[in-house]
């Protein structure tokens, strides 16, 4: 394509000097003028079209350059998407496993597969059961803290109730403080500490472990941090608000307690 433009160039200025030179040599230079002026227009016309033809050449290559560049960001962007998501996964099974050595006892890993589906119960369903020694009421962590209970175990998958459904009680023991009471799971504040007496001195920021003395969980788990206190509807205990350590909307791996 370069050398038809190249070619072409040639052979219009080529003319251009041939009609000069003829008009230079028959006509007055009053008339050469007026038909030089006459052609100037589509002379003019003729060169552009070069130029055009040069511009169009070079647009298609720099299309083609755009496009390839496009989809090379697109392939890293995807990268650094997997990238990030394998760092993150690092990020939580290493707490997991700085859990495990800190506890120094077993463990059976597990991953979570799916949520009650319904929306109505706090449940998940992880991918170990009977056949990996998963038992019901089997406590469950996380690398931040509680979880919940195993509530049923199938032969290879369980389900397990989140410490924030209504139907979960924990004892829970207020760590600065020693005070004692009983956490229930609630869909809106996430947990409440139950029967805490009114002249305790538990705070906003105190952090709750478990105590042990219901069972089910053994005592020092980590369940969460007091928000907030308020006095409960007879006005003979106080109530906590509870956060939960374990960001349960964001569960993927999980440890369980045999």
């Amino acid at each position: 394509m370069e050398k038809v433009q190249k070619s072409l160039s040639f052979v219009i200025i080529f003319i251009a000097a041939i009609t000069i030179l003829f008009l230079s040599q028959i006509f007055t230079a009053d008339f050469r003028i007026k038909v030089l002026n006459v052609f100037r227009l589509p002379l003019k016309m003729i060169s552009g079209s070069c130029y055009v033809l040069r511009d169009v050449s070079d647009f298609n290559e720099i299309h083609v350059e755009n496009k390839i560049l496009k989809e090379n960001v697109a392939n890293l962007e995807k990268e650094v998407l997997g990238l990030r998501e394998a760092n993150l996964e690092n990020k939580r099974l290493k707490e997991l496993l700085d859990f495990k050595k800190a506890e120094r006892r077993k463990y059976i890993p597990a991953m979570m597969i799916a949520r009650d589906p319904s929306g109505a119960r706090d449940t998940i369903i992880i991918d170990k059961g009977k056949t990996h020694d998963v038992r019901r009421g089997m406590a469950v962590v996380s690398g931040n803290g509680l979880v919940g209970r195993v509530r049923e175990s199938g032969w290879s998958i369980s389900r397990v109730l989140l410490i924030t459904d209504r139907d979960s009680v924990v004892s829970g023991i207020v760590q600065r403080t020693r005070d004692e009471g009983a956490l229930v799971g609630d869909r809106q504040s996430g947990l409440i500490m139950k029967y805490l007496d009114l002249g305790c001195g538990v705070k906003q920021g105190d952090k709750v472990l478990t105590s042990g003395f219901s069972g089910i969980f053994e005592k020092g788990i980590l369940i969460g941090e007091v928000v907030s206190l308020e006095e409960d509807a007879s006005g003979l205990y106080l109530n906590a608000i509870i956060r939960s350590e374990v960001e349960m909307g964001q569960l993927e791996e999980v440890l369980v307690i045999p």
